[in-house]
C-alpha cells in the first residue's frame, strides 16, 4: 500500500533527480561551460537532498548537526581558477537506533532505485560500530555527479547524510579558461 507520505518522498526524489539531470550539455572539454549556481542555491539543493534521503529512510534530521563545507574546484590537471567556482559538501545527522541502520539503508536503496538514482555501493556490516555505508549519485547531462552518502557514524544512534555537489560557477561570473 502506498501512503501519502511514501508518495511525497518519491516525488521529492524525482523532482531533485529531474532538476539535476536538466543541467549541462555533455562536453568533455576542460573549458566547457560549468553549471551555474550560487552558494545559496547549492546549499538549498543539498538540504533538499538530505531531507528527501532521510525521509525515505525513515529518519528525522537534526538541523543543529548540519555542516557546510565549501571548496575551490580543482581540475583534472590540478588547475584552479580564480573565478569563484566551488564545490559544496553538506553533512547532517539524524538519530536512529543502530540496530535499525541497515533496514533504513535498504529502504533508502529501494527508494533511490525507484527514482533512477544510482546506488553505487551498499556496505552492510551487522554488529559493527558502523553497520552501514550507502553511496549513491545523481548524474546530470555533463557527467556532473551529485554524490550522496548515508553512513553510520560515531555515537550509537547516528546516521549521517552527506551531499557533495559538482563544480559550480556562480551566476553572472565570467568563466576563466585554461
Amino acid at each position: 500500500m502506498v501512503t501519502a507520505r511514501t508518495a511525497h518522498r518519491a516525488l521529492c526524489l524525482a523532482v531533485l533527480l529531474l532538476a539535476t539531470a536538466c543541467a549541462g550539455d555533455g562536453e568533455d572539454d576542460k573549458n566547457a561551460p560549468l553549471p551555474r549556481k550560487s552558494e545559496a542555491q547549492a546549499l538549498s539543493e543539498a538540504r533538499h537532498y538530505t531531507k528527501a534521503l532521510a525521509g525515505s529512510s525513515g529518519v528525522v534530521l537534526s538541523p543543529r548537526t548540519a555542516v557546510k563545507d565549501l571548496h575551490t574546484c580543482v581540475g583534472k590537471d590540478d588547475e584552479t581558477a580564480e573565478d569563484g567556482r566551488f564545490t559544496l559538501t553538506y553533512h547532517v545527522r539524524g538519530e536512529l537506533p543502530r540496530q535499525q541502520h541497515i533496514a533504513a539503508a535498504r529502504r533508502l536503496r529501494e527508494a533511490m532505485e525507484g527514482q533512477r538514482i544510482s546506488v553505487d555501493h551498499l556496505d552492510e556490516r551487522p554488529g559493527d560500530d558502523r553497520p552501514v555505508i550507502l553511496d549513491g549519485s545523481v548524474a546530470g547531462k555533463r557527467k556532473e555527479r551529485i554524490s550522496l552518502t548515508v553512513e553510520s557514524v560515531e555515537g550509537p544512534d547516528s546516521l549521517q547524510y552527506v551531499v557533495t555537489t559538482p563544480c559550480y560557477l556562480p551566476p553572472g561570473v565570467r568563466q576563466q579558461r585554461f
